[in-house]
Formats: C-alpha cells, structure tokens, sequence
C-alpha cells in the first residue's frame, strides 16, 4: 500500500476528543481558571473519568483521594494537568483506532510499560516534565496499530521477519510495508496537531541522532523501548519475547548521553513494574483484568 494512500486513511481516522483542544485553547490564555478548565472536562465523561482515575494512581501518588477535577487541576498544576488531559485525549482515540482484529492487550502492556520506564528514567536524569517522556511511551508504536489495522495480512508478513528470522522490526517494515512504524507515527502526530516535544522522539527513537530538538528525549525511549522489550514484546514480534541486541541498553555511552546511572536500571525496571497494573487500571479498565 502506499504511504501517501494509507496517510489518507488515517486522516479520516477519529481525531482527539473536542474538550481536548477546548482545553488547549484556555491554556493558552494568559489567565486560566480551574473551574473552567474543570467544566470543559467534564463534558466528556470518558475523559472525566480517565482523568481523575490517573489522579489518583501511582502514576501520581497524591497521599488523598481527589474527587473533583477542579481539585486535581489546583494540586498537580496547568503543565501537568494539560499533559494529563493529553493523555487521557489520546488513549480515547487509540482505543478507537482498532478493530477487533488488533490484540489490543499486547499493545497496550507494551506502550503503557515503556511509556512508565521511559518516564522513570527521565526521573533520574533530571528531565523537567517526565510525564511527556510517558505520553511518548504512549504514542511511541501507534503506527504499528494502525497498519496492523488497516494492512492485517502485510503486518504479519512483518511479524514473520522479526520472529522467525530475527529480523529489526523498521527493516522488516521498510521491507514489506516500504515504511516505518515511526513514519506512521509521525504523520499521526501532525494529524493530531500534536506537539513537536511528542512528535520528534516518535518519529526518530528507533534513530535517535536524526531528532533535530529532541535527542535526549528519542533516545530515552528508545532505551525505553528496548528495557520494555524485555518482558512485554509489542505488536510487531505478536507479544513473543524476541532475543535481539542488548548492546543500546548495555553501552555506557549511551547512558551517559543522557546523563543517567546505569546503575538504577534494576530500581527503574521495579518502579515502573510495579505502577503498571494501576495505570493500566485506570487508563484501559477493561485490560486491567487480563494477563
């Protein structure tokens, strides 16, 4: 298929939910209220709920329960909250990007585990706002969702490649596909109007020297990526741990680019294992059940 044909598929594809956007446009403002950002919100009860079930998690860890979202929006503040509302605007309209012919548990696992490693390892470098190092987890294997969706036969010829020959998953889709997962991606985020900070790691984790502004962050995930791989394969090797190069998350130059200790990867693995079954709980409920 042609990527400017499959391009023009995905633009007909749902976009992000108009409370979204209408929350962007408030803070944009040089004075916005809470309330009113809470009232735009609550529009849409899915991302209500999305919202203050993530408030509430470890994703966050707040010692009480928040119940209003004019409240959660005073305690985590405007930045967090408009990445918070990113969030929860994007799981609704992956979650709907799908038919039913996607195991949607193995991708889901994989992002939502490497979007927590990756925001983790922000953590301990210091990176100011860790949670759009999540968001990018997120969003990082989107275009695997969409041509798994929209090319089912051809995704498994690429999924053939990478488990039974070993093969790189980007060369296993230039190959069958004559693109990348990432270029998906990409073209998604400019769809989207989604912002450079969250499209330049997606189109270039798996090359992250080719990100122009952005180097630190694509290379965090694409160690992410790799970390994640280990125990929760995504949709390109069908879930199936694939025994691959370690040499990304074992070369110390590589840690130090981003000037982080390898040294926390055992604590960065435990942390984010253990916010996972929550976060999974509170962004995709129904998966939250399913092993």
């Amino acid at each position: 298929m042609d990527f400017k044909y499959l391009i023009q598929q995905i633009e007909s594809l749902p976009s992000l939910p108009q409370a979204y956007h209408k929350c962007c446009f408030l803070l944009e403002q040089e004075v916005t209220d809470s309330k009113a950002l809470a009232q735009v919100v609550a529009t849409d009860p899915a991302m209500t709920m999305a919202v203050l079930r993530l408030v509430n998690s470890a994703f966050y860890n707040i010692p009480r329960k928040i119940e209003r979202l004019d409240h959660a929006i005073s305690i985590i503040g405007h930045v967090k909250f408009s990445d918070l509302i990113l969030t929860a605007a994007v799981v609704k309209a992956m979650s709907s990007l799908a038919s039913g012919r996607v195991e949607m548990n193995v991708f889901w696992r994989h992002s939502i585990f490497t979007g927590l490693v990756a925001k983790r390892l922000a953590l301990y470098g210091y990176f100011p706002n860790s949670e759009r190092l999540f968001l990018a987890g997120l969003l990082h294997d989107v275009g695997q969702l969409i041509y798994f969706d929209l090319q089912q036969t051809k995704a498994l010829k690429v999924s053939e490649l990478v488990c039974k020959y070993g093969v790189d998953v980007a060369l296993a889709e230039k190959k069958v596909l004559g693109f990348t997962h990432q270029q998906l991606g990409s073209e998604l985020c400019r769809i989207w109007d989604l912002p450079e900070w969250l499209e330049q790691p997606i189109a270039h984790y798996h090359e992250p020297k080719l990100s122009l502004y952005f180097h630190q962050e694509a290379t965090i995930l694409s160690m992410a990526n790799a970390i994640a791989g280990k125990s929760m394969p995504g949709l390109a090797s069908l879930g199936q741990v694939i025994q691959n190069n370690d040499s990304l998350v074992d070369d110390p130059n590589i840690w130090s680019s981003v000037n982080i200790n390898d040294e926390v990867l055992p604590a960065v693995i435990q942390e984010a294992s253990e916010q996972l079954e929550g976060v999974i709980q509170s962004l995709i409920p129904e998966l939250s059940c399913v092993t």
